[in-house]
């Protein structure tokens, strides 16, 4: 449906949200982190063993994430997204996804930080003031067309190939510049990093396969920024 589709394109689009937690009388605690989906159709968070949402998430193990449009002045009216789901712990090895995005993050395995990984069993979708649905959860979050293997060999071939694609991209994002480098792509866009800060790239559709990944690369390299900004989601 066009809703799952529209909620799943804003969803991934954000690299952070809301965290909504219970502790073990019940208190409500709200706090922020990032969050990334994963090739499974999982939203992938690397939290500490001494947040206060960690310890809730021990005692009550189920949560709500909250995506809202940043650039809007009235969030109230806003598009904004909350999924909720089961939380469970995964080995360091299963959110090598989320350090694609964050490299930096692997420092912080050395200390007490973890994995965890949210499947979702509810979504509300509300993408403007006064209009709301629930949203089928198995839609809004679904496997990849392709594994990590296959997006590492993706990624390494654009920064190695095609850097002056690579910064192509940072024009129709409005910020042009030289040096780019692509970190991760997903089905609906790609994470790139420039001038130390993380920059997203929309694709106009999901891509379902590797091979629509490249037409969309392409077709991305060959678009004028003021194209881009006329047709981006």
């Amino acid at each position: 449906m066009q809703e799952e589709a529209d909620a799943q394109s804003f969803m991934y689009q954000h690299s952070h949200a809301a965290l909504a937690t219970v502790d073990q009388q019940g208190t409500p605690f709200a706090s922020a982190l990032n969050v990334l989906p994963d090739h499974e159709g999982r939203l992938i968070m690397l939290v500490s063993e001494l947040a206060e949402h960690s310890r809730n998430l021990r005692g009550a193990p189920r949560a709500s994430l909250v995506w809202v449009e940043q650039q809007h002045s009235d969030w109230q009216a806003a598009m904004r997204l909350t999924v909720s789901g089961e939380v469970i712990e995964i080995p360091a090895d299963q959110g090598e996804r989320y350090l694609q995005v964050f490299p930096h993050a692997r420092d912080y395995l050395a200390l007490d930080f973890r994995f965890l990984a949210l499947r979702p069993t509810s979504a509300r979708w509300i993408p403007g003031f006064g209009k709301a649905a629930w949203l089928n959860s198995e839609a809004l979050v679904q496997p990849w067309g392709w594994d990590l293997a296959r997006e590492q060999a993706m990624v390494g071939h654009m920064n190695d190939d095609h850097a002056d694609a690579v910064d192509h991209y940072l024009s129709l994002l409005g910020a042009p510049g030289q040096g780019a480098r692509m970190l991760a792509i997903d089905p609906w866009g790609a994470w790139l990093w420039h001038d130390e800060r993380l920059r997203r790239l929309p694709f106009p559709a999901r891509a379902e396969d590797a091979g629509q990944v490249r037409e969309t690369l392409v077709m991305l390299a060959r678009t004028r920024p003021e194209d881009f900004f006329l047709a981006r989601p």
